[in-house]
Parts: C-alpha cells; structure tokens; sequence
C-alpha cells in the first residue's frame, strides 16, 4: 500500500511540474498588454450584426505606455457572418486620424474571392477576416482612430465586429 501511495505521489508531482513549466513558458512577460510594451487592440461589437453607415466605430488609444513612441503595423479585423451580402467592405478613416497616421483615407477590405469564396476563417456562423492596413506608424496614447463603411447601403447586415490592433516592432 505504501508502494502505492508513493507512487501516486511521484506522478503527482511529476504532473505538477510539467504544468508549471507549461505556464512558465505561456507567460507574456514584455510581450502583448502587459504595460512593458507598446501594445494595443480594441473590438466593437455591432449591435445585431447590423452597422449604419451614421454610426462611425471609435477606439481610444488608451493601453499605450505616454514615454514610448514606437513604429508599429496596424491591422484591421473584421468578423461577419456567412450572410454578408458582398465580397468587399469598404471603410473610411476620419481625416483628423488618417493624416496623424499617414494611412489611406479609404480601405478597400476583401472578404471573399469573385468566385464567392470566405477569405476569413472560423467555426460556426462567423468568419474573421485580418487585414494589416498600415506599417511604421506611429501610435500615441488618447489618440482615436475612427472608421465608418462607406458602402452604398445605409445599413450593413452581418458585419459582427470590427478591431484595431497595434503590434509593435
């Protein structure tokens, strides 16, 4: 008996060790919003997949470290449903965030192929789409980055969610 409780034991221990080098290794220690680098991402959830072309998505550039200016990518994700009518999204950036950022006034994001294939990956009723829409820019805290669609129907059906993230260099 004693044979097998210290056998247990041994495993036990054995698995508790590699758990707790598995979540060493998993840590983000300087790495993706911990405050050590100059990381930011932000989702909006549009309100039954539904997006008016009156309602402009803002984000706060708010998780930026004030002492660091770091160049950076900038990538736009978007997730939809199977349902959205269109092949393309077409966005606009506010004047006052595209000229701070030198970045296009007008992006052009492709979810589907012309023969109507997904581009986006994902399980279930959504797809997500990345899209990187800007390199070596620059990013400050309390900055905004706005986007609205400037597709030719007033109200977009199955456009889920749209994000920004900023990934360093």
């Amino acid at each position: 008996m004693r044979t097998h409780l210290r056998l247990s034991f041994e495993r036990i221990s054995a698995v508790m060790a590699v758990v707790a080098l598995v979540a060493s290794a998993c840590s983000i220690d300087g790495h993706y919003g911990n405050g050590d680098d100059n990381y930011f991402s932000a989702f909006a959830t549009l309100r039954g997949a539904e997006w008016s072309y009156g309602e402009p998505v803002t984000f706060a550039v708010d998780t930026l470290r004030d002492s660091v200016s770091a160049p950076g990518d900038i990538v736009l994700t978007v997730r939809h449903t199977h349902g959205y009518e269109y092949r393309n999204l077409w966005l606009e950036i506010m004047p006052d965030v595209a000229s701070t950022l030198s970045v296009p006034d007008t992006l052009n994001i492709i979810l589907a192929d012309p023969e109507g294939h997904w581009r986006g990956r994902g399980t279930g009723p959504s797809l997500q789409v990345n899209d990187t829409i800007a390199r070596g820019v620059t990013l400050h805290r309390r900055q905004q980055i706005r986007l609205r669609h400037i597709m030719r129907r007033d109200t977009l059906d199955g456009i889920e969610q749209i994000g920004i993230t900023f990934v360093p260099r």
